[in-house]
């Protein structure tokens, strides 16, 4: 039942837009609703990532999220890797019958690795990203170096 509340409060979040106006005082309310959902992998680990993805102008965003992860370690219960994301949107396509929206390039910046990025949106909803982590420190409990990828659903308007 909790899994089905969180999924339509998730859905319903973009109807949330238009009950706020254009009040500033309810910019707050704006970054919290403007939201990536995600899973990311890293060497051979699974993440939930979650966190704002916060508007700068038209092209260029910035995200804090974290990266967790529950279920893959015995000795260690929770993992939590924190990711401060630069994008830019490098190409729009506009249309009606267009699957991909936007293109995007950007760099991520962990504790542990910086990681260039590449990624595709499309359907306004939906993304992916590409990228590589450069670890200049070694992460405690596994390497992050190597590939990434991640797939989730962008809430940004």
């Amino acid at each position: 039942m909790r899994n089905l509340i969180i999924g339509i409060t998730v859905l319903l979040c973009p109807f949330f837009k238009s009950q706020y106006g254009s009040d500033k005082s309810w910019k707050i309310i704006g970054i919290i609703i403007s939201t990536r959902i995600e899973t990311t992998s890293m060497d051979n680990k699974a993440f939930f990532s979650f966190g704002p993805k916060i508007p700068i102008n038209e092209n260029n965003y910035v995200s804090l999220r974290g990266h967790f992860n529950w279920w893959d370690f015995q000795e260690r219960k929770f993992i939590v890797i924190p990711e401060l994301d630069y994008f830019r949107k490098i190409a729009s396509f506009k249309g009606d019958k267009s699957v991909i929206k936007h293109l995007y390039a950007g760099a991520g910046l962990t504790p542990n690795a910086v990681s260039p990025k590449f990624g595709v949106n499309f359907f306004y909803l939906f993304s992916a990203e590409l990228g590589y982590n450069f670890e200049y420190k070694t992460y405690k409990y596994f390497p992050t170096e190597g590939f990434r990828f991640s797939f989730g659903i962008n809430l940004i308007y």
